[in-house]
């Protein structure tokens, strides 16, 4: 199954919470809006000035203004300015009445007490206005959208310290392996360290989506069962390992003797074939392949966009050398943008179980099963690794 198929299959299976929580807002980065926000203060809350300056009245400035006062954010006192005469301001001070321009300090020249004029000064200059930014009931961000850093600032801008967030799926994480030991444990020459599932939770934590680890499952059916068993109050459980085919493969057999049904058996994809998908109820179960480049990518094109439309940050370049890849499949090349043109890593040869070729690239590149070749100096579109 391609991946477009397959990311559409688990569409039509997966049903999200719809339900809602309210978090403090240092914890909503990534987070779905559940309601409409609307704002509660102008912004700016009154007339100020855009930078350090002189407060005036543009029609007086044939004549030198004399300073009377200081102006200083956080002053309460309002100020009033007479005919020719002006305010030294600060940036965020509140503007004096009579003044409808700020002169910047640099530009002017000060003799004494009083301040001429630039000869480029225009009416307004500097002048921030209440509520130009931002009107009292105006929809600030509607329900739906994720919470990116702007949006926090906006919200914490208008004194909002808690806000109600759509609830995400719980997400279980397993790997999969006798030969898998945990990176604070010493490895003998025969043990591989557990790379898979912090890559896996780092990959979710990019989206703003939390995860559990839940440790590592061995190669025993009852094992296999009792671990998924464990998991049953997740929305999603993720296990690497366990998905090629073989004579110590449990995965298939425990899924069918816990009533899960298969969604798709393989992705016609290199790297990341062997990746399937199960769902129950609603709930949904991915073994991801044990090669560390396999299961990163399979996470990142399934998973991600799964939880999270617009999840990837797409660049068009240039190909910088002719590529050949095995058509009947999508093909994944690993590489990096240099001057406007990809360059694939280590000329696009890698093996699934790399993690440096991953390490060393920014970008993929992913070709359509049709293509067999990818010319040089040809428009691509790329896809760069979170």
């Amino acid at each position: 199954m391609l991946v477009n198929e397959a990311l559409g299959a688990l569409k039509a299976k997966f049903k999200p919470k719809n339900e809602s929580e309210i978090l403090p807002l240092s914890d909503t980065l990534g987070k779905t809006l559940a309601n409409d926000v609307m704002a509660v203060k102008d912004l700016p809350c009154f007339d100020n000035s855009a930078l350090d300056g002189f407060a005036v009245k543009f029609d007086e400035k044939n004549k030198p203004y004399k300073i009377i006062a200081s102006a200083f954010a956080g002053d309460k006192e309002q100020l009033i300015i007479g005919k020719n005469e002006c305010i030294k301001i600060m940036t965020g001070a509140k503007m004096p009445k009579g003044a409808d321009t700020v002169m910047r300090f640099e530009d002017c020249i000060v003799e004494s007490e009083f301040v001429k004029a630039p000869e480029k000064l225009k009416k307004g200059d500097a002048y921030r206005f209440k509520g130009e930014e931002a009107k009292i009931g105006e929809i600030l961000l509607k329900s739906g959208e994720i919470l990116n850093t702007r949006s926090v600032m906006m919200l914490a801008a208008q004194g909002i310290s808690f806000i109600d967030v759509k609830k995400q799926p719980s997400i279980a994480v397993y790997s999969s392996g006798n030969e898998i030991i945990e990176p604070w444990q010493r490895a003998s020459e025969d043990e591989i360290y557990n790379a898979n599932a912090f890559g896996i939770t780092a990959l979710l934590s990019s989206i703003g989506q939390k995860s559990s680890y839940l440790g590592i499952i061995k190669d025993e059916l009852s094992a296999v069962k009792q671990a998924f068993l464990n998991a049953t109050n997740y929305d999603i459980i993720i296990c690497s390992g366990g998905a090629s085919a073989g004579e110590a493969d449990f995965m298939k057999i425990a899924m069918s003797e816990l009533g899960y049904s298969e969604i798709f058996s393989h992705l016609d994809i290199r790297p990341g074939r062997p990746c399937k998908a199960y769902e129950k109820g609603g709930k949904l179960v991915f073994v991801l392949p044990g090669n560390p480049m396999a299961a990163y990518l399979c996470l990142m094109m399934l998973v991600l966009p799964l939880l999270k439309n617009e999840c990837f940050v797409t660049q068009k370049a240039i190909n910088g050398e002719n590529l050949k890849v095995k058509s009947g499949r999508a093909n994944v090349v690993f590489g990096n943008v240099v001057d406007g043109k990809f360059i694939a890593t280590n000329g696009g040869k890698y093996g699934s179980g790399m993690i440096n070729h991953i390490l060393k690239s920014d970008f993929v590149l992913i070709t359509s099963p049709d293509q067999s070749e990818i010319s040089q100096n040809s428009e691509i579109s790329l896809i760069k690794l979170p």
